[in-house]
Formats: structure tokens, sequence, C-alpha cells
């Protein structure tokens, strides 16, 4: 039986990277039946060089020009592509983002792994990076299964922390999410800066991360960040934000951090 595959990549101005990306999704063993990039409001002609590699593009406008990395917005963008898609009849939806270049069996041993462990959300590993636990599933790379995504809407939630969301929904049904150490590449590496620092303080509050791990956060990128004003605006975006989520989704939160912490201690 043939897997059908469908993949979403919202991109803004990215021109120079998309083509790789979309390239790579191409190639694959196991080809994507389609795939959308949803351009939001590009001024450097990323639309048309989708349009020429092969993807169904879908136009948005918008009225302000700063980053929606880590913003509810970025939802929205995302949603517009799984709108195209919702109607197919697909077995597993792919996000993406458009600076990933994937290895031509990247879909296709994702896919094998979760259909055999009967995964519903999975990602590889972007290179160079690190990942830890049940919530570190990327979501750029990731894949999810899509009859299961579409009884509970098949989108994301407008609000922050809208990634780690659709994973602790899926570990409060006793479902299964994981990362695969099957690697992808980035041709922009990810950093950190004040405002991304702002928006990830909103989603930690967003999801209800205990407090412990809020100020473990805190110590991490204070440590490590080369601009100590990050810590401040990661503060700065927790304390103004609320909890969003409802309560199965903050119980599955502070239970994976709880056993994350005994680890730790067990370990030491």
């Amino acid at each position: 039986m043939r897997v059908r595959v469908g993949v979403v990549v919202p991109a803004r101005n990215e021109a120079k990277t998309i083509k790789y990306t979309l390239r790579s999704l191409f190639r694959q063993e196991l080809k994507p039946e389609i795939v959308v990039v949803v351009d939001d409001a590009s001024s450097d002609g990323t639309a048309e060089v989708a349009e020429r590699e092969g993807a169904v593009v879908v136009r948005l406008k918008r009225g302000f020009q700063a980053s929606a990395t880590g913003t509810p917005y970025l939802a929205y963008v995302v949603n517009r592509g799984l709108s195209v898609l919702k109607n197919l009849d697909l077995d597993f939806v792919m996000i993406s983002g458009a600076e990933a270049v994937y290895p031509s069996n990247y879909i296709g041993e994702i896919v094998n792994r979760m259909v055999k462990e009967r995964v519903i959300v999975a990602s590889g590993v972007a290179a160079g990076e690190k990942t830890r636990g049940s919530l570190a599933v990327r979501g750029s790379g990731r894949l999810i299964n899509a009859i299961w995504f579409k009884k509970i809407g098949f989108a994301y939630p407008l609000a922050y922390g809208f990634e780690t969301w659709l994973l602790a929904k899926a570990l409060s049904q006793g479902l299964k999410v994981t990362v695969y150490p099957v690697k992808f590449y980035l041709l922009r590496k990810t950093s950190m800066n004040v405002q991304k620092a702002y928006f990830y303080g909103k989603g930690v509050r967003a999801l209800g991360y205990s407090i412990f791990f809020v100020l473990g956060r805190a110590f991490t990128l204070f440590m490590y960040s080369k601009d100590k004003n990050i810590l401040a605006y990661f503060i700065k975006g927790y304390i103004g934000n609320e909890l969003t989520y409802d309560e199965e989704i903050k119980k599955i939160i502070v239970y994976l951090q709880a056993k994350r912490l005994l680890s730790l201690r067990y370990h030491l």
C-alpha cells in the first residue's frame, strides 16, 4: 500500500534557500503527493521560486514586518497550508522550514519507523543540534499522523507554544511522540535573540511549565547567551502571558518535567 504524504513549508523572503528545500523534498524516495509553500508576503520572489520548483503556493498579505517566529501568527501561516491538505487522502503530514535540506531517505525512514512503532508525531535531528525528552520533537522536519491530526482539528492553535502543544496533546491521549536519529541539515543556523527569547517566555507560560523548569531555562539562557538581555526578555515574556491551554496539557507537561528531574537526580 502506498503511503501518501503532504508537506507544508511556511516561508518569508527565502528565495535563496527554498529551492534547495523543495528539491530535497521532491527527491525523496517516498515522494510527497503535494508540497504547499505558504508565502508570507515575501518581497524577494520566494513564491515564484517555489512555483518553478513544483510547489503549490499560497500567497498571504500582512501589514507588519516583524519576524513571526515563535508567535501565534506563524501557527496561522502553517494552518493556511494545512487547509489545502485537509480534504486530501493523506497518511502523514510534514511541516518543514524553508531553510532545511533532507537526505533522500528522510521521509521514508521516519514514516517506516512511525508505522512500525505506532508513533503519532516524530522528527529527525538537525545536524549539530541535541535533543532531550519527549517534547524535543522539532517543529521543522516533523511528521504527523494525518488520521489522528484530523481528529483534533488538523490545525495548530493560534497561541504561543503551539508546536509543543501538539506533542503534549498526543501524550495526554497515551500516544507516542519521538525523535529519530535521522539527520537533516539547516542552511541557516538557529540562534536565540531577544525577540525569540520574549516569545519563548510567552510559550513556556502558556504551556504551564513548572517554576523549576522556568528557573532552569533562565539560568541556561544567562550562562550561555552572549547577549545578557536575552534573559530579561525571556522573563518579561513569561510574566506578560498567562496559562493558555487546558488542564490536561499542563498536567502532561508538569509530569514529563518531573520525570526528567528525577532522572537527572538519579544520574547525579
